[in-house]
């Protein structure tokens, strides 16, 4: 027996041949057509041949000999394909849920070592970033329905990591502030649902509580083990304001980190997008112009046009309709802030479609007119994930 050799077979072609395994167990019969790479594949990597003994007066038999030794000598199985990397968007809403189970534990004091649970989470919600920042945002922004905190900070992560790129922070100074909007309201974890489905006025228990919770936030942090000034100070002074208005220290401009001034503005950011008792969510596109009507007041300027540039108007996983009467999802960020690219889910008529095409809203008829409540389309925008998860998505009604 010996290796099938490459020039032997192909795709589409009958085999001239029967292929065994090592072991003589047959894999394909002679005259077969090899249909599939994962055939030829198979074929390639593992095939063998049956070559018949030459006759000992065959005046060819040395020859031969050699040449068979050379081939199996020389042979080099193929290397195994590596297995695709899961999609973002999936591993994404993996990482929220390992979140969750670090805010607990954080709450509960178990360890002196969380912090560094907190940074391993952090790098790898950073190369996801980097991977694909899209996929990444949509699974953010398809969240917002949920008032959770989880859910928010992971969101505050994700664009803390976008705004620090684009600006080239180092290394160090993007994984400490990373992990900072992971945890910067991880003290207001157990109130967190009361207050944001409450539509009474704050009690004076409540008031406190939320006036010292960027100090709890900190000691509950170096509990953990962290000792990370960037990390521990962005946390404690992420509600301080650019005109000195915030908390709990009143600190002014300069006196306020940068890394405290990028997690102020995704802060506000993520908390308007999503809904409260007492107000619906906050459309992408209205929370971004009131960030930047409060630029260089309440926050950094530069920042407030960096996210907008970033992010863009429409967000991955916004809905929108389109101006020929379609509903769809933002998929990707386009060639500018309010020209994305759109994956259609429903057809002018009010049809689900088949297929999620793509739409350039930079063209006419596919202009952006308005965005659309997710809680409209719900049950559309709850398997809208699938787009960011493979590259032709069949929908289904």
């Amino acid at each position: 027996m010996r290796p099938v050799i490459a020039d032997e077979v192909a795709l589409g072609a009958p085999l001239s041949w029967s292929v065994f395994d090592r072991n003589g167990k047959l894999l394909f019969v002679q005259g077969m057509v090899i249909a599939s790479q994962a055939h030829l594949d198979i074929v390639l990597e593992r095939g063998m041949l049956m070559v018949e003994a030459p006759a000992d007066n065959d005046p060819m038999a040395p020859d031969m000999d050699e040449w068979l030794a050379a081939t199996v000598d020389d042979y080099e199985p193929a290397a195994p394909r590596p297995e695709p990397e899961p999609p973002v968007f999936r591993l994404m809403q993996q990482l929220r849920r390992e979140l969750q189970v670090l805010h607990d534990a954080l709450l509960q004091r178990s360890s002196d070592t969380l912090g560094e649970s907190v940074l391993e989470l952090a790098d790898r919600l950073r190369a996801l970033v980097a991977r694909d920042a899209d996929a990444a945002l949509a699974a953010m922004q398809l969240d917002v329905g949920d008032d959770g905190e989880v859910a928010r900070l992971m969101h505050a992560a994700t664009l803390c990591q976008m705004l620090a790129q684009a600006q080239r922070w180092d290394e160090q100074e993007s994984r400490s502030v990373v992990a900072a909007a992971l945890t910067f309201d991880i003290a207001l974890g157990p109130v967190a649902a009361t207050l944001n489905q409450q539509q009474t006025a704050l009690t004076a228990d409540q008031r406190e509580q939320i006036a010292g919770h960027p100090q709890a936030g900190v000691e509950l942090l170096q509990a953990a083990g962290v000792t990370d000034a960037v990390w521990l100070e962005a946390v404690l002074q992420h509600h301080e304001r650019l005109d000195g208005s915030g908390y709990p220290n009143g600190l002014p401009g300069a006196a306020i980190s940068r890394g405290a001034r990028l997690l102020a503005i995704v802060d506000i950011f993520s908390a308007m997008v999503r809904p409260r008792a007492y107000r619906e969510a906050i459309h992408a596109r209205h929370a971004l112009r009131s960030l930047f009507l409060k630029r260089g007041k309440v926050v950094d300027e530069a920042l407030a046009t960096l996210l907008v540039r970033e992010i863009g108007v429409f967000p991955p996983g916004t809905p929108v309709r389109l101006a020929n009467g379609e509903i769809g999802v933002v998929r990707r960020r386009g060639v500018d802030a309010a020209r994305p690219v759109v994956a259609r889910l429903i057809n002018a008529n009010g049809t689900l479609a088949a297929i999620a095409t793509q739409r350039d809203t930079s063209q006419a008829e596919y202009a952006i007119t308005e965005t659309v409540p997710p809680h409209k389309y719900q049950v559309l925008v709850a398997g809208a994930g699938e787009l960011w998860c493979s590259d032709r998505v069949r929908l289904r009604g």
